[in-house]
């Protein structure tokens, strides 16, 4: 009996690791994973955690896509209710930096996973594919979009034009990924810099995903976005993480965050 497909959560002080698990298919994505992956992400959310982690079971692949037997047609506010779009939903609505740690490669609907995340780091040897029009697939409008703000525009025409892979230095150029490492040293290198992370100001990691969030929607702030943003930094003028990061730097120590 193949093992069900789940998400694997561990919290780690202010730093959560999610996992893709559906070894008997490559991590392969389908309705279920999804809805737990969006669902463990609005719990984290209520959460001390302010860097999530988020990778593959194992070190071969990252996930192989969406499940082609679990596809379905579905058009209008059926699509939009698709367990994909409310996982996706969920990471970029998550208030603090969600990190890609990509081992072996992503396909398909796990690119658009991937660009979704704030930060992407994979192995040397890591490929990338979108196979829809081996498939005969149309791809969702919104998934082109996110593969274009998430990366580049460049990115997404050559893997839906070609639906072929491409190696993890063309990622690199193209903008799907921030940074590559050995397989050896990705893991190590990714919780190092989560965990760095993790250390920052809470304020100004949450206000700068609102604010990237806000441009990946348009060219520019609004007018009440920018009022938005002004009463944010504001506030963390007059907040007491404020003080204490001017008192750490001046005593040349580590800062020690609460986020009030």
């Amino acid at each position: 009996m193949e093992p069900e497909a789940r998400i694997h959560s561990d919290a780690r002080g202010r730093i959560a690791i999610l996992t893709l698990s559906n070894p008997a298919k490559r991590n392969a994505l389908n309705p279920g994973l999804l809805e737990q992956l969006a669902a463990e992400l609005d719990r984290l959310a209520r959460s001390p955690v302010q860097v999530i982690v988020l990778r593959g079971e194992g070190e071969r692949v990252f996930s192989s896509g969406y499940d082609i037997g679990a596809i379905r047609g579905g058009a209008g506010e059926e699509a939009s209710r698709h367990p994909l779009g409310r996982a996706l939903e969920a990471i970029e609505r998550f208030p603090f930096p969600i990190v890609a740690m990509i081992f072996g490669g992503a396909y398909g609907a796990a690119c658009e996973l991937v660009a979704s995340c704030d930060l992407r780091f994979a192995t040397s040897d890591a490929r990338f594919a979108i196979p829809a029009g081996r498939l005969g697939v149309v791809y969702a409008a919104e998934g082109v979009a996110r593969l274009a703000r998430g990366a580049s525009p460049a990115l997404a025409r050559e893997l839906l034009y070609t639906a072929r892979p491409i190696d993890a230095q063309r990622a690199l150029a193209l903008g799907l990924v921030q940074g590559l490492h050995s397989r050896e040293a990705l893991e190590a290198e990714v919780l190092a810099l989560a965990s760095e992370m993790a250390g920052l100001a809470p304020r100004t990691l949450s206000s700068a995903k609102r604010m990237l969030a806000a441009l990946g929607r348009r060219s520019q702030f609004g007018d009440a976005e920018l009022e938005e943003f002004a009463r944010l930094r504001d506030e963390a003028l007059s907040s007491s993480d404020f003080a204490e990061g001017q008192a750490a730097f001046a005593a040349k120590r580590a800062p020690r965050f609460t986020g009030r």
